[in-house]
């Protein structure tokens, strides 16, 4: 009887352990999970946002593009298109009518959160990087918890859900300092390391001077045959 009651106590102590340190664990493969996020040359993917406060959700759809040394290209619910660039400038083009405008960077603190090359970034700089693992619907992903500097209450830390297997982004949720969401994304079609032509992270002012010299090699190579 007691053998059979230690038998117990034992299994009821490995259960509770498993159940307290499975919430914590870190992903065995981190390393390369990170060593691929890190070394990403490019992307593109489709996005889904809601952005919440406490009178309304706000939602955006947008296909975004990464290219390094490029930037970032957000076409966002295929009314404008922003291009960021390294420069800390924000290029704006609006379809509907026609309007092109520069920004600083300070223009925009919430669409910027949407790129995956922000937190790739932050893997370098956050001192304490937290990971978990988590299933759902049967898929498991590894969950990074990082720490968004910058001092707003409002968006103090994001986790970022990777699919353990393919080791692709397909979720973000970011938390105000008392643990409320306030910005769910995800992500879907994501295209790891494709081809992008950089003319695709050309500002509108920057193709106008372009095609200007275009035109005038054009016109000066002509001349000398005439």
């Amino acid at each position: 009887m007691k053998k059979k009651l230690l038998v117990l106590l034992i299994l009821l102590l490995t259960l509770s352990f498993t159940l307290m340190t499975s919430c914590n664990k870190k992903p065995k493969n981190t390393n390369d999970l990170l060593t691929f996020l890190k070394n990403m040359e490019s992307y593109t993917t489709e996005m889904n946002m809601d952005i919440k406060n406490d009178k309304q959700t706000i939602n955006y759809k947008a296909r975004q593009s990464y290219l390094r040394g490029g930037g970032y290209k957000l076409e966002l619910n295929n009314s404008r298109v922003f291009i960021y660039k390294a420069n800390d400038n924000i290029y704006i083009s609006d379809k509907n009518n026609g309007a092109k405008y520069v920004q600083s960077k300070d223009f925009d603190e919430v669409l910027k959160l949407c790129f995956i090359g922000e937190y790739i970034g932050l893997l370098y700089t956050n001192e304490e990087i937290k990971y978990s693992i988590e299933k759902i619907n049967d898929i498991e992903y590894s969950v990074i918890d990082l720490f968004i500097p910058g001092g707003n209450k409002n968006i103090n830390n994001a986790l970022l859900y990777v699919n353990t297997k393919s080791m692709i982004p397909e979720k973000l949720v970011i938390y105000d300092i008392k643990g409320k969401e306030k910005i769910n994304i995800t992500y879907s079609n994501f295209l790891p390391n494709v081809r992008i032509e950089p003319s695709e992270f050309l500002t509108t002012f920057q193709k106008e001077v372009s095609h200007f010299y275009k035109w005038e090699l054009q016109a000066t190579t002509k001349s000398k045959f005439q």
